[in-house]
């Protein structure tokens, strides 16, 4: 009797944890955040992380937005086929499901277009991110060397 009211209790149990809510839409987080010192009379910037989707739900990146400079724009850099690099405006940057989107040197960024004042190592820079279902992700983002 004992073992019926044990594998009861199993299957119970197991039912409910099948039953249990999964997570739902996407998880975004924003991890290794930094900034690039502007150069000399450069009076732009750039910005680089990752975003990472734990959720089961790919999300989309729509905009930036920084109190330290005019505009805040996502970029991509690329080379052609003779090696000469150039930029280029992007929109709508999707973050798959249970996956990650890395801005780096080279590649993705956010394009700070005109500070309002130079970016030194050591300053922080404020930014805000915008989701298409997340909503805004604010982040404070240090200055640092390469």
């Amino acid at each position: 009797m004992w073992k019926t009211i044990v594998v009861l209790s199993l299957v119970t149990i197991l039912a409910i944890a099948g039953c249990a809510p999964q997570a739902n839409g996407p998880e975004i987080e924003i991890k290794d955040a930094w900034a690039r010192p502007s150069a000399g009379v450069d009076m732009n910037g750039a910005i680089y992380f990752r975003i990472v989707n734990g959720g089961n739900e790919a999300d989309t990146l729509l905009s930036a937005d920084t109190p330290a400079a005019k505009a805040a724009e996502v970029h991509e850099s690329m080379a052609d086929d003779n090696g000469v690099m150039s930029m280029k405006p992007r929109e709508n940057i999707e973050i798959p499901a249970s996956g990650e989107v890395e801005f780096k040197p080279g590649g993705l960024h956010i394009m700070l277009v005109e500070l309002k004042q130079p970016l030194a190592v050591g300053d922080e820079v404020q930014l805000t991110l915008r989701f298409e279902k997340a909503g805004e992700i604010q982040l404070i983002v240090k200055v640092k060397e390469q």
